[in-house]
């Protein structure tokens, strides 16, 4: 596909990283030239220096024959602009990034008056995340899959796992078949594994079930966490991720409490948000984190504008035995320095938005082969877990697992049928109208029949 990019910052580089490794035809506009010469030269893509609201700059980047326009400069007219002229001009989709809580909520008329086909909110998918996150504490992350008949949960095997030391068929048994393994994390490594693959302490699994078991899955497996149920979250910083995520938390019956140095974000935010605590104070002293009750929180989200900050502010919580961490980081480096010294679960907002636009640019490439529902990428884009309903252009259809000649690294980690949810063995079939849940390693899956030799 023929792809525009507008704004070159975190965002618009992270997805020009991400979409030029899938054979994407990739085009970067900026005003800033070098950033867009440091894009080029880093990623296989193109160019052009300029503002993406100028009709003249937008047709050297050919957005009049492009596939898909995407606004993702920091400021969010800039973006629906850019999108609404580029739909003008000829290009078949667009996807403006929009971070103002008033935008949001117009997104029929965006897309009906404007021409928009998707707005991209990164700031409320990393609440909803975090949202995830809190509500099991004992896994690292939770995405949800068939309408949220399915989770995969990513959790770390502590010493004291009932899980350590295990072949993977042998658990499988122990939880009844509830629950399967699809992808194990051990260092730099990752494995799809099969029912003879020893899970040891310290790896990272990822494991697919039943909304109705995750709960006491995650909890069994990582007893270490005393944590039931999560009640009082204090946040770090009044962004405009703290201001999804505390208005989620309330809605939910939780006790929030903020706290941020600036006067004028403080007085915002209780301006908009009942029935949270606003602080206006320094986290870097921990006095202050303690004199507000960090002591007796369930969980802490740090969530500022500084990296360094929040890891610190996290594992200060961790040292005084919070039970849950959330730590967001923006530089992905830094968060594989700091993943396992220093807090239980890590978001980097920009990862999820890439997610969402992968999902999107997949889905109308092969609208057609089976629809493709989800898509998350895990441990670094190592592994990719994508969801697809089999239809009647499906291949293998009603027959058993165990006979189909799979791609190397492919697993089918569950089927849903009818509201059901089916954990596959090699007796286990496709039918047309599942919801498939495909877990590969090293594969970009487009399409359901990808998966067959």
């Amino acid at each position: 596909m023929d792809i525009v990019i507008v704004g070159g910052g975190r965002l618009g580089s992270g997805i020009a990283n991400s979409l030029s490794q899938e054979n994407h035809n990739i085009t970067v506009v900026d005003i800033n030239e070098e950033l867009v010469n440091s894009i080029v030269d880093t990623y296989d893509v193109q160019g052009v220096i300029g503002s993406g609201t100028i009709r003249s700059v937008l047709s050297d980047a050919n957005v009049q024959r492009a596939d898909l326009v995407i606004g993702a400069t920091d400021e969010d007219e800039i973006n629906i602009l850019t999108c609404f002229i580029a739909r003008r001009m000829g290009a078949r989709h667009t996807i403006a990034r929009v971070r103002n809580p008033e935008y949001t909520s117009q997104i029929n008329f965006m897309r009906n008056e404007l021409g928009i086909s998707m707005m991209l909110n990164p700031d409320l998918s990393a609440a909803l995340e975090i949202s995830r996150m809190i509500q099991f504490p004992s896994a690292m992350n939770i995405e949800t899959f068939s309408n949220g008949l399915v989770d995969l949960a990513e959790i770390k095997v502590g010493t004291d796992s009932p899980i350590a030391d295990m072949k993977i068929g042998s658990i499988s048994s122990k939880y009844n078949n509830r629950l399967l393994i699809c992808a194990v994390a051990r260092g730099e490594e990752v494995y799809i594994p099969n029912g003879d693959f020893t899970v040891q302490t310290g790896d990272v699994v990822y494991i697919t079930a039943s909304n109705k078991y995750i709960g006491a899955i995650v909890k069994d497996l990582n007893p270490s966490k005393k944590v039931e149920n999560i009640k009082n979250v204090m946040i770090i910083g009044a962004s405009r991720i703290a201001f999804y995520l505390a208005n989620l938390l309330v809605s939910q019956g939780k006790n929030v409490v903020l706290i941020d140095r600036d006067n004028e974000k403080c007085e915002a935010f209780s301006d908009k948000i009942s029935g949270a605590t606003v602080v206006c104070a320094d986290a870097n002293d921990y006095n202050v984190l303690l004199e507000e009750g960090l002591d007796d929180m369930d969980a802490v989200v740090t969530l500022t504008n500084h990296d360094e900050v929040n890891v610190m502010v996290s594992m200060f919580s961790a040292r005084q035995n919070v039970p849950k961490n959330i730590t967001k980081i923006k530089n992905v480096n830094l968060a594989k320095l700091v993943d396992n010294i220093s807090t239980d679960s890590i978001i980097n907002p920009i990862s999820t938005s890439t997610d969402i636009i992968t999902h999107y640019i997949r889905a109308k490439k092969h609208a057609s082969s089976g629809e493709m529902k989800a898509l998350y990428k895990l441990v670094d884009g190592k592994i990719e877990a994508t969801e697809f309903i089999a239809d009647s252009k499906t291949k293998n259809l009603g027959k058993p697992l165990s006979q189909i000649d799979f791609k190397k690294n492919i697993l089918i980690a569950s089927i849903g049928r009818k509201g059901k949810l089916i954990i596959p063995t090699g007796s286990e079939s496709i039918q047309d109208g599942d919801k498939i849940i495909i877990v590969s390693k090293g594969r970009i899956i487009e399409k359901i029949n990808d998966i067959f030799s």
